[in-house]
């Protein structure tokens, strides 16, 4: 009788160590300490890049990873990010991009976002990039050391059983203070190749055109000497 017992209580300590693990998933942000569910800060040196039709935030897969503590795809968890999220602070109030799994949507969030699954133990940086979509002429919005940025919602569920669903929050906050573009601006080319006739020594003038946001066109005057 005894001995059953100990049987008894040493499965059922097994299943609940095994349960436990299964429906185990945790992320963690700059390689610190493993969270399984929550609100979490997240530091990041803002370093903005203009680009045609968007300017760069943030590039998260730097900072976040995930990974599933029961590995080898056994009890799949599904991600996915939810709406709700957007730019906070002196970002509040604009408007841009988020990239997520190969799926760019438009930011703030207004619908949920595709399924991202994941079940290895090695942790995957979560492939997520933030951008500001430029308003006009060009200009810029001052964000101080310390600010949040941004507010991004995740959802994940696991395979088995109730899937244990967590709920994450992500506060990104500036480490440095820094002028955000908030303009734009794009060439018509850039490989341009101007074929110049033959002057002797006089100056001539080559006019090139940039087009801004919102198709405003400057006109430059590139001067040769001979």
């Amino acid at each position: 009788m005894g001995k059953t017992f100990s049987i008894k209580v040493l499965f059922g300590i097994y299943l609940l160590l095994m349960a436990g693990k299964v429906f185990a998933f945790s992320c963690n942000v700059d390689g610190g300490s493993s969270i399984g569910a929550g609100t979490t800060s997240v530091y990041v040196n803002l370093d903005p890049v203009i680009q045609p039709g968007q300017n760069l935030v943030v590039d998260l897969s730097q900072h976040i990873s995930c990974w599933n503590d029961y590995g080898g795809w056994y009890d799949t968890d599904h991600i996915n990010l939810v709406q709700g999220s957007a730019f906070a602070g002196s970002l509040q109030s604009y408007k841009g991009s988020l990239y997520w799994n190969n799926v760019t949507y438009p930011f703030p969030l207004t619908t949920n976002t595709n399924v991202l699954d994941i079940g290895d133990k090695t942790p995957m940086p979560l492939p997520l990039k933030l951008y500001i979509t430029p308003v006009g002429a060009a200009g810029g919005v001052v964000i101080k050391a310390g600010e949040v940025i941004a507010r991004i919602h995740m959802y994940k569920i696991a395979t088995l059983g109730s899937g244990n669903p967590r709920n994450f929050t992500w506060n990104i906050i500036s480490n440095n203070s820094v002028v955000m573009p908030t303009g734009g601006c794009t060439v018509d080319s850039r490989n341009v190749t101007v074929n110049l006739p033959d002057f002797p020594g006089s100056r001539r003038n080559t006019p090139w055109r940039i087009l801004l946001k919102r198709t405003k066109a400057l006109i430059l005057s590139f001067g040769c000497h001979h």
